[in-house]
């Protein structure tokens, strides 16, 4: 009797050590399934070995693991979308830590800052140079609400203007800190057409005050004085004001030129023509002025140039003006040549107009099509020049599509070459 006791007892603590082995094994194999975020695989429905508690332990954390899943899904294909996003926006975008260092950026802010190079886990500053950036940095990080600031950074040698918004991304772990939002969205073109703009108003300011205020001052002395000039004063007086006033109006007629290619943009009528007839109807208005024992005026264009596209107006212009300014600032010249050849892979006809006259200084060149610009400002005014002829000139050939350049030697005469496209159908 008492052996069958022992028994049972010895087989009741195998059935325990047993039930506690497995329990533990099935907790441990829990414990692996919640640190891999996978759902247990452990058989829960009718198994003798687990009680109850553990059986709704594990149909639990499986609920659990199977939410979290469904959550991480969610939020992490929010994640790439959100990542397509930003690297297909063409501002810069960087994510910072209190340390400015860069811990997200964006492709666009590779490109423009390091070449398409990965500048993540640099410093901004090593980056991005710009006092002024930093100085922002410093002085808004502190900051409860987004703040925008405009500044000017210096890249390979360039400088360029972003317009700079800030905003805190509070993070959970507090010992990492917040992170903070950095968006740069560049205005370099609109910076440069604003100062552009201030310099063409304070340009055509001074231009227009000179011929006003000497129209003004004669006039007066003639009004007032009249009684006691002489003639000759009055004549002399008349002729001033006549000059400037005729000043003014070429001025004005420049500047109306000009307006209407920048904002008129309609206007360009393109047909199918010959540019060598241009040319030679040019030429024959201006035959007439040269001396013809020691100047003449040649027309060169490449046989194989057949008719194309372009304004025939608007390109008479730039011929004009060519013409006009060689007659004008190179009177003493003996050759004048208008020429034209197609480039090397006949997408372009290039169009020279030349002379042999006295040439521009080398220094000159490079802002010869700005506007108001003048390589002898007093031999202008005696000229009568109004420093946009060659503006309206660069105008009406880049509304072609081409180019415009222009090239001098001292002594030897000047070359201004402009290209058109060589299009033998409209397009819309």
């Amino acid at each position: 009797m008492n052996e069958i006791f022992l028994y049972c007892v010895l087989f009741i603590l195998i059935i325990l050590a047993f039930r506690t082995w497995k329990t533990e094994r099935d907790i441990k194999k829990l414990l692996e399934s919640v640190q891999a975020r996978r759902r247990s695989l452990v058989k829960t429905t009718g198994n003798f070995w687990q009680s109850k508690s553990l059986e709704d332990l594990f149909k639990f954390t499986n609920q659990l693991i199977d939410k979290y899943n469904a959550g991480y899904s969610k939020t992490s294909e929010l994640s790439n979308q959100i990542e397509s996003t930003l690297q297909v926006v063409q501002d810069a975008i960087f994510v910072l830590n209190a340390e400015n260092v860069i811990e997200y950026a964006n492709k666009a802010a590779e490109q423009i800052f390091n070449a398409g190079r990965v500048i993540e886990s640099h410093r901004l500053e090593s980056v991005v140079h710009s006092s002024s950036l930093l100085e922002f940095l410093a002085d808004y990080k502190d900051a409860d609400n987004t703040i925008m600031q405009t500044i000017k950074v210096e890249y390979s040698g360039e400088i360029k203007w972003f317009e700079v918004s800030i905003s805190r991304i509070p993070r959970n772990k507090s010992s990492l800190g917040d992170a903070f939002l950095l968006f740069l969205h560049e205005i370099t073109r609109l910076k440069q057409a604003e100062l552009m703009q201030r310099d063409f108003i304070a340009n055509i300011s001074h231009e227009l005050r000179t011929p006003v205020t000497i129209i003004k001052g004669f006039s007066e002395t003639l009004t007032e004085d009249y009684d006691i000039l002489s003639e000759q004063e009055k004549k002399r007086f008349l002729t001033k004001i006549y000059k400037n006033t005729r000043r003014l109006h070429v001025l004005v007629e420049d500047l109306l030129k000009l307006s209407t290619l920048e904002i008129q943009q309609d206007l360009m009528e393109y047909k199918m023509q010959s540019i060598e007839k241009l040319f030679r109807e040019v030429v024959e208005n201006y035959s007439k002025r040269i001396d013809k024992k020691r100047q003449s005026i040649y027309v060169d264009c490449e046989p194989s140039i057949k008719p194309f596209i372009f304004d025939n107006l608007r390109i008479n212009q730039v011929l004009d003006n060519l013409l006009e300014n060689a007659f004008r600032y190179a009177p003493d010249f003996t050759s004048l040549r208008i020429s034209a050849c197609l480039n090397d892979d006949k997408s372009f006809v290039e169009c020279t107009v030349s002379d042999n006259g006295p040439g521009i200084p080398k220094k000159s060149l490079p802002n010869l099509f700005d506007r108001f610009y003048v390589v002898d400002k007093g031999r202008s005014i005696e000229k009568g020049g109004t420093g946009l002829g060659l503006s309206i000139i660069k105008q009406i050939v880049l509304r072609h599509g081409g180019q415009v350049k222009a090239e001098s030697s001292l002594g030897k005469g000047t070359s201004i070459i402009f290209t058109l496209p060589y299009r033998q159908f409209l397009t819309n």
